[in-house]
């Protein structure tokens, strides 16, 4: 038996989920970069309510992408790739212990992994799932996805939906 054959088999992560990943990650980074503090940065005071709203929504979309980037990578991790990776150490580095890392994913997640990686995506399953991203964010991610994007709007009654945190900042001022 040569070592070569010895050595374990690693799996590879699918694009599909890549694809979410990054555009989770890309939109955490522009969440982050929105939080800029210059405008509140004076020493004449001055009413700040715009620039507030602005890093309010910005800390908020900030947020949503990163949990969702955790509960996609942990339910990815922990459910669909093969072989297995050392879970201790993935729930160590986010400060958790072992028990509780399948607490940082929910159902719905497992149910867009799944949809994004079904021959027939379910839209709905990652829209429930991935809240951060919209249906605009979907493209490009696979083909039998792009498929279904396609065909959905071809439906007149079909509404495609923004981003959770573009939902907020859409809210009329107050």
């Amino acid at each position: 038996m040569s070592e070569i054959s010895q050595l374990p088999e690693w799996g590879t992560v699918p694009p599909p989920v890549i694809g979410v990943l990054q555009r989770l990650k890309e939109k955490a980074s522009a969440a982050a970069a929105a939080m800029d503090t210059g405008p509140v940065d004076s020493p004449t005071p001055q009413n700040h309510d715009a620039a507030f709203r602005t890093m309010s929504a910005a800390a908020e979309a900030a947020d949503r992408a990163t949990r969702d980037y955790r509960s996609v990578f942990n339910a990815y991790t922990h459910k669909f790739h093969q072989p297995k990776p050392p879970i201790g150490e993935l729930a160590a580095m986010q400060g958790t212990i072992t028990q509780s890392f399948a607490k940082r994913y929910t159902p719905k997640t497992i149910e867009a992994i799944e949809a994004l990686l079904s021959p027939s995506p379910d839209l709905d399953a990652i829209r429930r799932g991935v809240r951060a991203l919209g249906f605009d964010d979907l493209w490009g991610l696979s083909g039998p996805l792009d498929a279904t994007m396609t065909a959905a709007q071809a439906d007149p009654k079909f509404k495609p939906w923004p981003a959770v945190a573009d939902i907020a900042r859409a809210r009329p001022e107050l």
